[in-house]
Order: C-alpha cells, then sequence, then structure tokens
C-alpha cells in the first residue's frame, strides 16, 4: 500500500512538470525571437535593414529580375546610380554602371514594392507581377554571402549622387 502510494505520488510529479515544462514560460515565442515585430515597409528600412547591415550585409542599388527556378528564385541586379543633374526635370538621371549580380534568395528573404502607388511588402511571387520594368524603378538589394535577403523599393531622390 505504500509503495503504490508513492508511485501514485511519483505519477502525479511527473504528470505536473510535464505539464509546466511543456507549456513553456507563456510568452509568445517565435523561434528565439520574443515578440517578433510586425514586418513593416518602415521595419524593413530601419530596423531590419540596420541589423543585415550590422550582421555584414553588401548592398547594391539596381533594377530587378526575379524568376522563379524550380522551387527557389534567382535575382539578377543591375548595378544604377542617381547622379545629379538640373538639366533633368527631375534633377537627377539613373546611370548604368555596367554591373551585374545573380543570386538566389535567401529563404526568409523580405521584399517591397510599390503596388498602386504605394509601397508594400510582398512575397517573390507577388514582386514578379507587380515590379516594374521601368529602367528608372530602383531597388536597394541586401546581399549576405551568395543571397539576397532583402530588396527595397528605393525613390531615386533619396539615394542621389552630388
Amino acid at each position: 500500500m505504500k509503495t503504490n502510494k508513492g508511485l501514485k505520488t511519483l505519477v502525479l510529479a511527473i504528470l505536473i512538470f510535464s505539464a509546466f515544462a511543456l507549456a513553456g514560460c507563456g510568452g509568445d515565442q517565435s523561434g528565439n525571437t520574443i515578440d517578433e515585430p510586425e514586418i513593416t515597409t518602415d521595419y524593413l528600412h530601419g530596423e531590419y535593414s540596420d541589423q543585415l547591415m550590422t550582421d555584414g550585409a553588401v548592398t547594391m542599388l539596381g533594377s530587378v529580375d526575379i524568376t522563379q527556378d524550380g522551387e527557389s528564385y534567382i535575382i539578377t541586379v543591375t548595378e544604377k546610380e542617381v547622379v545629379a543633374n538640373s538639366g533633368y526635370e527631375e534633377g537627377y538621371y539613373i546611370a548604368d554602371t555596367n554591373i551585374t549580380k545573380e543570386a538566389s534568395l535567401g529563404l526568409y528573404s523580405r521584399m517591397t514594392c510599390v503596388i498602386d502607388g504605394e509601397e508594400q511588402v510582398v512575397d517573390a511571387d507577388t514582386f514578379i507581377e507587380n515590379s516594374s520594368d521601368d529602367p528608372d524603378t530602383l531597388y536597394t538589394v541586401f546581399f549576405m554571402g551568395d543571397s539576397a535577403e532583402l530588396v527595397l523599393a528605393t525613390d531615386p531622390a533619396d539615394v542621389m549622387i552630388e
């Protein structure tokens, strides 16, 4: 009888411990991140891009073409620079630097695209459908190693070289 009571106490203790262990700490967690921020254009242009640069990302400004290759996506960036020139209506022109880089989109890459006059966070398929073939449409691409982790729609006036 004494053994039976001890066994019941042990089983009860294991069940209580398991319930606490499986329930976690009660905080909202996503992977190792607690309370992941809402993914907005402001967040991607600010905090997220700053973190990528801190982690060693390299940026490239240019026109972008994304194609699907089976399950993955390939991005081709043709580097451009925005040069100030009062002889143009906008006060600048976009020059091609004749440098092209091709990379895969990272598994968790983020991107923005201007749709109906408003910059929006989009996935690769939506980007392909809505990105413009206009060479004046520029994007800042953040590369980590051989993959593009962030693609941001960029206003040429914001990156003009004097």
